[in-house]
C-alpha cells in the first residue's frame, strides 16, 4: 500500500469514527423516548410493569388488565385506513399546473393527427395560387412551402385548451405509472409489502407510539424472471427459470421507529440534518450486499470472516421488548449469525465524501451534498451522493399529533396513560372486592377448638367441636360479611371510560351500542358520528401533508429522472385528496337524498338525470354500481315489461267489467263472447312489444275468471 492509499484509508477511518460518534449522540438522545415507548407497548399488550406486577403478586391482589388502549388503537387504525383508502378511488392524483409548460415538439407530436390535414389544405391552397400565376416551384421551394403550411397549421391548433388537454393526458399516464409502481410488490422473487400495507403499518405505529415512518422512494434493479420450457436431446421437456428483463424501479418500505435515530437537534422533520437507521441482517442478507452497486465487497467479506457468529448484541430496550414475550431470548448474548449495519442519510461536505472515496471535483469540496453512507463495524462499506434530485432525506414522518416540544409526539397509548391506570385500578378493586364479598369471612377461636378439629378445611355443612367451657358461640366462632362495593367500582370504571373517550375515539366508533342520550336514536347517533369525524379529518389531513403529498411528489421526481417513458413527463403537481374526499363525501351523503327527493316534483323531472343521480348515490356507499344497476338495454326491457303487465291487468279489469255489464243487459253468451274478443284484440295491439306481429290470439291470462260458461 503506497502513501496515497494509506492516507485514503486513514481519512475513511477518521470519517467512520466521526459518523459513529454522531450516531452515539443520537442514540443517547433517544434514551428517555425508549422508556416511553416501552410503556406504550406494555399498555397496548395489556402487561403491567415488572414492579407493579411483583407488588400485586405479593399482595395476592387481582392482576386483571382492562385493555382499553388496545381497543382504542385498533379502532383508530381501522377508521383512518378506511378513510385514507376508499375502495373505489385513490387518495392522491397527478394533475397539470394551471399553466403547463410543454415543449413545442411535444405539442406537435400530440397534435399531429389534427395538424396534418390542415397543413395539407393550406399547402394545397398555396400551390394553387402559384399555379394560377404560372409559377412552378422547385424542390427547395416546395419544402419551404410545406414548412410554412405546417407552421401555420400548428399555430392554429396550438391553443391553450389543446395544451391543457395534452398535459392532462400525460398527467393521467404518469398517475397510472405511479399507481402501478405502488401496487407492484415483487422484487427479484421476493414479495414486498404493498403501498396500502406499508401505510397501515405507519398508521398503527403513529396511533400506538405517536410516530410512523415511511422510507422511499429508493432505486433498485429488478430482474424479471420467467419459466420457459426447454427440450433435451431425448425430447424431454423441462422448465427452467431465466432472466427476462432488467429494469430500474422505485421501492418503499415502512420503517420501525425503534430502528430510526434522527438528528437530536431537530424538532420537526424539516430541520433534520441526518437520519440513522439500524439494520439487523442475517449472514445471507449481509452477503447479498456484496452484489449491490457501490458496496465494498472486500470489507464485507473481511468483517464476516472476522465475526463468523455475527456481531449483533441486544440493546437494553431490545431486551425489555423481548421480555414481553416469554418465547423470546432476552439474555443479552450476541444474536447468532446476525450483524448490525448502520445506514445514514443526510448532509456531508464534498471534502468528507471525497475522503470516503466519492469522486468530487476540487472546486466542489466546500459544497454540501445530500448523501448516503453505510457502516459495518468500524468501516464505511458504501458512500455516495444521493442520486434522486429534490429528495434530500428519503424518510417521511407521520405524527399522530403535532408537538412543538419534541420530535417524537405522543400517541394514543401515552394519552390514555391516566385513564388506563384508573380503569385498571377500578377493575382490580372490583375483582378483589367481589372475591371478598362473595361469602362470609370466618373467625375461629382456636383455643376453644377441640383438638380433633382443623380450620384448614372449610366446606358446606361442616361441624366444629369446641371443648372450652365458659364461653358462648359468638366468642368461639364468628362469620363476617364483607360489604359489596361493585356498584361504586363500576361507576369509577365508567368515569375513566368516558375520560378515555374524550382523549381518543368514542366507544360508538368501535361498535359499542350502549350509548346514552343522543346515541339512542339513529339521527342522534349520526350526529355524534359526524362530530367525531372532526378529529379524524385532522389526522387524515396530517397524513396527506406529511406522507402522501411528499412521497407521491418524490415518486413523480423519480419517474421524471429515471423513467424511460417520455410520454408521461411534464409540468405536473401532486394533489393529496384524502381529507378533501372525506369532507366531500360527507357533504354529498347529505345532499344526494335531498336531490333524489326532487325527482318526485314534476316541474324538476325534465331537468334531472335519474340514472346519473343514482350512480352518485351508490358511490357514497362504496358499492359497485356496475353490479347493482341495470344497463340501458336492461332498463328499457324492464320498463316495457312493466308497461305490458300493467296493460294486461287493465285489460283484464275492463273485460271483467264488460262481461258483468253485458250480463246485466241480458245479452246471450255468443254476443258477450264477440264483444269480449273485440276488446281483447284492441288490448293486444296496444300492448304489442317490439318485433311483435299484429293480430294473433289474446293472452288467456287476460280473460276474466268466472262469469262465462
Amino acid at each position: 500500500m503506497d502513501a496515497a492509499q494509506q492516507q485514503q484509508a486513514t481519512n475513511i477511518s477518521a470519517l467512520a469514527t466521526q459518523l459513529m460518534s454522531e450516531f452515539s449522540e443520537a442514540q443517547r438522545a433517544r434514551t428517555m423516548v425508549n422508556e416511553r415507548w416501552l410503556e406504550d407497548l406494555r399498555q397496548y399488550r395489556g402487561i403491567y410493569p415488572a414492579e407493579v406486577s411483583r407488588r400485586l403478586k405479593k399482595n395476592k391482589s387481582s392482576r386483571a388488565y382492562y385493555r382499553l388502549t388496545t381497543a382504542k388503537v385498533n379502532t383508530m387504525t381501522a377508521r383512518l385506513m378506511d378513510l385514507l383508502f376508499p375502495q373505489r378511488t385513490k387518495n392522491w392524483s397527478i394533475s397539470p399546473t394551471p399553466d403547463p409548460m410543454l415543449p413545442d415538439d411535444v405539442v406537435m407530436e400530440a397534435l399531429k393527427d389534427e395538424i396534418d390535414p390542415v397543413a395539407q389544405q393550406i399547402m394545397g391552397d398555396m400551390m394553387q395560387k402559384l399555379q394560377a400565376q404560372n409559377i412552378i416551384p422547385d424542390a427547395w421551394a416546395v419544402q419551404k412551402i410545406q414548412a410554412q403550411a405546417y407552421n401555420q397549421a400548428f399555430a392554429q391548433a396550438d391553443t391553450e385548451a389543446a395544451r391543457i388537454r395534452i398535459a392532462q393526458d400525460r398527467a393521467k399516464a404518469m398517475e397510472n405509472v405511479i399507481d402501478d409502481q405502488l401496487k407492484e410488490c415483487n422484487s427479484n422473487g421476493q414479495r414486498r409489502p404493498s403501498w396500502r400495507q406499508n401505510c397501515r403499518t405507519i398508521v398503527k405505529s403513529a396511533c400506538t407510539y405517536g410516530m410512523g415512518v415511511l422510507k422511499g422512494p429508493l432505486v433498485e434493479r429488478v430482474v424479471t424472471k420467467r419459466f420457459v420450457p426447454t427440450k433435451d436431446a431425448s425430447g424431454n421437456v423441462s422448465w427452467q427459470e431465466r432472466a427476462f428483463s432488467t429494469d430500474l424501479r422505485p421501492y418503499h418500505e415502512a420503517v420501525s421507529i425503534w430502528e430510526i435515530y434522527p438528528d437530536p437537534g431537530a424538532r420537526v422533520p424539516a430541520e433534520l440534518r441526518y437520519v440513522w437507521q439500524i439494520h439487523t441482517m442475517t449472514d445471507k442478507d449481509l452477503a447479498d450486499l456484496i452484489n449491490f452497486p457501490g458496496f465494498d465487497a472486500k470489507l464485507i467479506k473481511d468483517h464476516m470472516a472476522a465475526n463468523e457468529d455475527g456481531d449483533a448484541q441486544l440493546s437494553d430496550w431490545e431486551v425489555q421488548v423481548r421480555e414481553l414475550n416469554d418465547d423470546n431470548i432476552s439474555n443479552g448474548q450476541p444474536l447468532k449469525k446476525r450483524f448490525r449495519v448502520y445506514e445514514r442519510w443526510g448532509f456531508l461536505s464534498g471534502k468528507d465524501l471525497a475522503s470516503a472515496g466519492v469522486e468530487i471535483a476540487e472546486e466542489d469540496m466546500t459544497k454540501i451534498y445530500s448523501s448516503c453512507v453505510w457502516i459495518l463495524g468500524d468501516s464505511i462499506i458504501k458512500a455516495s451522493v444521493n442520486p434522486l434530485e429534490g429528495v434530500d432525506i428519503p424518510y417521511h414522518f407521520y405524527p399522530y399529533q403535532d408537538d412543538d416540544s419534541s420530535f417524537w409526539p405522543e400517541g394514543i397509548a401515552y394519552q390514555l396513560r391516566t385513564p388506563q391506570s384508573g380503569i385498571n385500578a377500578a377493575v382490580r378493586a372490583m375483582q378483589d372486592n367481589a372475591g371478598a364479598s362473595s361469602g362470609p369471612i370466618y373467625g375461629i377461636n382456636t383455643q376453644a377448638l377441640d383438638s380433633s378439629q382443623s380450620v384448614d378445611e372449610m366446606r358446606a355443612n361442616k361441624l366444629f367441636l369446641f371443648c372450652k367451657s365458659g364461653i358462648n358461640l359468638s366468642q368461639a366462632f364468628q362469620a363476617v360479611t364483607v360489604p359489596s362495593a361493585i356498584e361504586h367500582n363500576m361507576a369509577l370504571q365508567n368515569f375513566w371510560q368516558q375520560v378515555g373517550d374524550e382523549v381518543s375515539t368514542p366507544r360508538f366508533n368501535q361498535g359499542d351500542g350502549n350509548i346514552a342520550g343522543a346515541g339512542k336514536t339513529a339521527s342522534g347517533l349520526s350526529m355524534l358520528m359526524g362530530a367525531s369525524n372532526i378529529l379524524l379529518k385532522d389526522h387524515v389531513k396530517d397524513f396527506d401533508d406529511f406522507v402522501v403529498a411528499p412521497f407521491i411528489r418524490a415518486m413523480f421526481r423519480w419517474n421524471m429522472q429515471w423513467s424511460p417513458r417520455e410520454d408521461i413527463k411534464g409540468d405536473f403537481e401532486v394533489v393529496a385528496s384524502g381529507s378533501q374526499s372525506l369532507i366531500a363525501k360527507e357533504v354529498r351523503a347529505q345532499q344526494v337524498p335531498a336531490l333524489i327527493g326532487y325527482l318526485g316534483i314534476p316541474a324538476f323531472q325534465p331537468f334531472l338525470k335519474a340514472k346519473e343521480l343514482l350512480e352518485v348515490a351508490l358511490e357514497q356507499t362504496d358499492l359497485p354500481s356496475e353490479r347493482i344497476m341495470r344497463t340501458d338495454d336492461e332498463a328499457e326491457q324492464y320498463q316495457q315489461q312493466m308497461m305490458l303487465d300493467q296493460a294486461k291487468a287493465q285489460a283484464q279489469a275492463q273485460a271483467s267489467a264488460l262481461v258483468e255489464q253485458l250480463e246485466r243487459q241480458g245479452l246471450p253468451p255468443e254476443q258477450i263472447q264477440q264483444q269480449l274478443l273485440l276488446l281483447l284484440s284492441k288490448a293486444v295491439h296496444a300492448t304489442m312489444g317490439p318485433g311483435g306481429q299484429p293480430g294473433g290470439q289474446p293472452d288467456p291470462g287476460m280473460l276474466p275468471q268466472g262469469g262465462m260458461q
